[in-house]
């Protein structure tokens, strides 16, 4: 580790990278390592080599890349390790200083990996690993690993008593925190870290600096203003910028002042904080950290379009991160671009300043471009939370693109436009799903018995196991992250293993003018939406094309009045809907005028919805403006067309594609009192509807446990859930109650199946927390993500009763009906028009909560024998007449 200190005293010089088959390699160098070759003595060739490199850091970066590569065997002994350990974490820092941040981490992590495989004494790899991994996964954003690396740091810093790189630790977890909108534990950490720094230290510069940007995005802007200032004036001394990093910290100090000033609306101040920043770092750093630059360039940039003023910051900064000729002309090709926010930010900000100036059609691409490095970005992070996240971040951007996108086709009419408006909305929700499909699809292709495959099953299932605990107690289990880490580590090595079955998610081309909604079955229209801040968007879609594109102003109060209405008549119990039918008939029809603008264009749609309109019970909605006392005779859209809802046209085409309509029989789970839980009576009325209508296995109440349900899971091709649902723990997790215990949505993750259809019959399974940008986290969601093509949900509490009737009309529909969707859309109607049906039990909270997702196949339904025995006599029966009948014809 000493010799990477005086690699580091050079880094100063280092600007590009030079192609190592070009060098000319010294006759001294040959001769030197051949010997040291012909000798087998790995450890002094590749100090020798390291060295080379450390005399003309400037051209020699790529012989450092390759030196792993060119070794002619691994590491033996211990001098051995330590040499090749030096050579790995200088190839990650280089690579991380040059900005090419997915590299370096790959570099570090196998450094990590090697160093813990045969830990050995004197190895610094709290400075020269953990720290500078750590780092790297807040750089890409992967904050759930960036904070287990840290806390791992932290470990290890107090053991050793070492107060500064406590302080530095606690300044990183500070940052993880903040970027996670954590802002009581960022200032907590920021805090403990100051109690660490030595006053008036460059490491107390940085977390003063650190803390300035907490308190700032928590609105406390006075304070952010005093830490700014603070930290600035301790990063100025002179003495203190002699230190390592400490002229990169106080640009970011000043950079830090400058958002300060533009929050407090003091622009050109804002500009000449920035500009120093940039001094600063081109004076230390010239060449390298480009990273960091084209951040200062872009925020320069940002003060310059509020001012609407020209800038050319934002090319700048593109052209620091793209140092070569940009193949699209005005923006990069697709193929030079690569995972990088920081990237995305400056094209999205030169993609702002082409609509201020009205260049709309070149606004749109790079917006477009954006969408890539996203995807490219979310293929990298390991925890689901991180990647929805980001996903959540991204809704701002598909907002700004509709927008583009909209004026566009407006102005011209052309159709191009529109079905860039289609690609948008799939861009902009439900990505982790499809993502998740994809893996769990590829995942479970791999039939071969593998050691790494094995280790990835132990793994989910302890780290399920942990989840369950914490769900169920509150308590986390300390060795959780450490799990999930591994995990992680393993997941890579697989995916490198068999690449062929990891390739990335790229979006099927649904919307080409050419072949527009070709995978659409006929008859089938799609009604689309975007929700964004400011507008509404609604297309409606259909085989032939495009049908109709509608945009509705205030999209933030009519989100609310939905909201507010979905609460208030379904969320909050029967009541409200009881006592005032009027009330509802009103603002359910002034909902359906939003959505469906007064026309009705066929008798099948799919409902693709967006953020909370995912609550919304859409065949519920009144579709005439006169009020009728008679509930049977409320106009719902129930009655003119059958709906069903997909979480985005690629995930629904996953399930359509995946599935073929054929099943394996059914399973089902009927409990009518859990532990602990509420008596069900309806539940025994709606196992013998399903009994009688369905041959299969069945569970019943002490014989439905979590162990026979894990077991049954994926064995057959419908499964049959009639039974307590509810949201648990803190994080009001969705589960399923079984005879002994929950069933959590988590322990669906990675597992191996793909059932044709699910019932869900339960409360609520259709209900769950909003992830803006992504959909409503459901139980039925993960059941979508782990493999199933079908499925029927529960939007609200059900009433048990009437789910029990509606259960078995379901299926005793579904043999004769083209797919689940009609099927449950003709017991919905049978139960409106059953003259029995009592006259409040017409509501729709008591009829609407179910929901069907998925596939538009036909279901194939196994009769029980008893009815099959029916039916054959039957047969046999009316044979045996018609053959009397004819022998009594021809004695005539």
């Amino acid at each position: 580790m000493i010799r990477i200190c005086f690699l580091l005293s050079f880094l100063c010089c280092i600007s590009a990278t030079a192609d190592f088959s070009f060098v000319d390699f010294p006759e001294t160098l040959k001769k030197k390592t051949a010997q040291f070759k012909q000798n087998d003595n790995l450890e002094e060739w590749i100090y020798y080599m390291l060295d080379y490199v450390y005399e003309q850091p400037l051209t020699r970066i790529a012989v450092l890349n390759e030196i792993d590569n060119w070794a002619w065997r691994k590491p033996k002994n211990e001098d051995e390790r330590a040499a090749w350990l030096d050579m790995l974490t200088a190839q990650g820092y280089y690579l991380m200083y040059e900005g090419n941040i997915l590299p370096s981490i790959e570099t570090y992590e196998e450094a990590y990996r090697f160093y813990n495989t045969a830990p050995f004494p004197g190895t610094d790899i709290l400075e020269y690993i953990l720290k500078p991994l750590g780092n790297n996964y807040t750089r890409l954003g992967d904050y759930e690993r960036a904070a287990f690396i840290h806390t791992k740091a932290l470990e290890i810093a107090r053991k050793e008593g070492n107060v500064r790189q406590i302080a530095g630790v606690y300044n990183n977890l500070a940052v993880v925190f903040q970027m996670q909108d954590m802002f009581t534990d960022a200032i907590r950490s920021g805090l403990a870290g100051l109690q660490y720094a030595p006053a008036n230290s460059s490491i107390a510069g940085l977390l003063h600096s650190s803390l300035a940007d907490v308190y700032l995005k928590a609105g406390k802007i006075d304070s952010a203003a005093m830490s700014a200032a603070q930290a600035v004036k301790i990063l100025r001394q002179p003495g203190i910028l002699k230190e390592e990093n400490a002229p990169y910290w106080l640009s970011s100090a000043l950079q830090m002042s400058g958002d300060v000033a533009f929050s407090q609306h003091r622009y050109k101040e804002a500009q000449g904080f920035f500009k120093e920043g940039w001094k600063v770092m081109e004076s230390h750093y010239a060449g390298a950290r480009k990273r960091e630059k084209a951040r200062l360039l872009e925020k320069s940039g940002r003060i310059a379009l509020h001012l609407k003023e020209k800038t050319d910051d934002f090319d700048k900064a593109i052209h620091l991160l793209i140092p070569e000729k940009l193949a699209g002309g005005t923006w990069p090709h697709e193929n030079q671009l690569y995972g990088e926010f920081m990237l995305a930010d400056a094209l999205e900000g030169k993609a702002d300043a082409l609509v201020q100036s009205g260049k709309l059609k070149d606004a749109l691409t790079g917006y477009m471009l954006i969408f890539s490095i996203e995807r490219s970005l979310r293929r990298e992070f390991f925890s689901r939370a991180t990647r929805l996240l980001h996903q959540k971040q991204s809704h701002t951007l598909a907002e700004k693109a509709m927008n583009t996108a909209f004026q566009l086709w407006e102005q011209s009419g052309d159709q191009q436009y529109a079905f860039t408006m289609l690609d948008i909305m799939e861009k902009s929700k439900a990505q982790v799903l499809l993502e998740e499909q994809q893996f769990n699809m590829q995942n479970s292709q791999l039939q071969v018995k593998d050691s790494l495959l094995d280790r990835q099953r132990k793994l989910q299932q302890a780290i399920a196991y942990y989840d369950r605990e914490k769900a169920l107690t509150g308590k986390a289990g300390g060795d959780r992250t450490e799990l999930a880490y591994a995990l992680s580590q393993i997941q890579l090595q697989i995916k490198r293993k068999y690449p062929d079955f990891f390739e990335p998610v790229n979006p099927s081309p649904l919307f080409v003018p050419s072949l527009p909604g070709k995978d659409l079955p006929p008859g089938l229209i799609v009604k689309n939406f975007f929700a964004g801040t400011d507008h509404l968007y609604i297309i409606d879609l259909q085989k032939q094309g495009i049908l109709s594109i509608k945009r509705l102003p205030d999209a933030a109060k009519k989100l609310d009045s939905i909201h507010q209405f979905v609460t208030r008549f379904f969320h909050n119990g029967p009541q409200a809907m009881q006592n005032d039918p009027l009330a509802y008939y009103k603002q359910g029809y002034q909902i359906w005028r939003w959505l469906w603008n007064d026309t009705i264009a066929g008798n099948k749609y799919l409902l693709v919805p967006d953020g909370g309109l995912g609550y919304l019970p859409f065949d519920a909605l009144p579709t005439d403006s006169v009020y009728n006392r008679d509930l049977g005779k409320w106009p719902f859209l129930l009655k003119k067309a059958a709906t069903g809802l997909a979480y985005s046209m690629q995930t629904w085409l996953q399930q359509q594609q995946q599935s073929g309509g054929k099943t394996n029989g059914m399973t089902g789970f009927f409990i009518s009192k859990a532990t602990e839980g509420i008596e069900l009576p309806a539940v025994q009325q709606e196992f013998e509807a399903v009994s009688h209508a369905a041959k299969g296995n069945y569970y019943q109440n002490e014989k439905a446990t979590l162990a026979a349900f894990r077991e049954q899971l994926g064995k057959n091709g419908i499964l049959h859930l009639s039974t307590h649902a509810s949201l648990e723990g803190a994080q009001q997790l969705p589960a399923i109650q079984l005879a002994d215990g929950p069933f959590f949505l988590f322990e669906l993750y990675a597992r191996k199946f793909q059932p044709g259809l699910i019932m869900l019959s339960a409360c609520r399974t259709g209900q769950g927390m909003l992830a803006e940008g992504e959909g409503i986290i459901s139980l039925a969601r993960e059941f979508s993500a782990s493999g199933a093509t079908g499925i029927v949900a529960g939007l609200w509490n059900v009433h048990d009763a009437t789910v029990a009737r509606l259960t078995g009309n379901f299926y005793q529909q579904l043999p004769a009906a083209e797919s689940p969707m009609m099927a449950l859309h003709d017991a919905k109607k049978a139960w409106l028009e059953d003259k029995d049906t009592k006259q409040q039990l017409k509501l729709p909270y008591y009829w609407a909560a179910l929901t069907y997702i998925g596939h538009h196949h036909a279901v194939i339904l196994e009769r029980p024998e008893e009815e099959r025995n029916y039916l054959k006599w039957i047969g046999a029966g009316g044979a045996l007449i018609i053959l009397i009948l004819l022998l009594r014809y021809s004695r005539r």
